[in-house]
């Protein structure tokens, strides 16, 4: 009996063995992923911006979550997204990602806020996300 308990435990750890690298393969996937995006979000470019602009949750205007204020901010990266067309008649599709002035982190403002850049044309400088 002593020799079945010592398989048994033998075999109990091999089969721990084989659980280990699956689960540091998870973790490992798990922060790389989380190291790319706080690698992105870990440079910061600044630019005016000629208004207040709101900010939202995906480059779209379907989810407002807050205000970024006119002046001098910084963002993250830049994507294209849903077009937008502004009272002062500028339109475009591309997005900065930033942290709102509402306390907001990893939201959208449309770059028709921006003060550089034209319309339909990405923000200058400001490298894709």
């Amino acid at each position: 009996m002593r020799k079945f308990g010592t398989a048994l435990a033998t075999l109990g750890l091999a089969a721990t063995a084989l659980l280990i690298p699956a689960t540091a393969a998870q973790a490992e996937s798990g922060s790389t992923h989380q190291s790319a995006e706080a690698s992105v979000m870990a440079t910061k470019y600044y630019f005016n911006t000629w208004r207040n602009a709101t900010s939202y949750r995906y480059p779209s205007t379907s989810t407002p979550v807050g205000v970024l204020w006119a002046g001098r901010n910084y963002f993250y990266c830049q994507v294209s997204g849903e077009r937008v067309v502004d009272s002062a008649g500028n339109y475009n599709y591309w997005w900065a990602k930033t942290d709102d002035d509402s306390g907001n982190t990893g939201v959208y403002i449309s770059a028709t806020a921006f003060s550089v850049g034209g319309n339909d044309q990405a923000i200058p400088g400001l490298p894709k996300c």
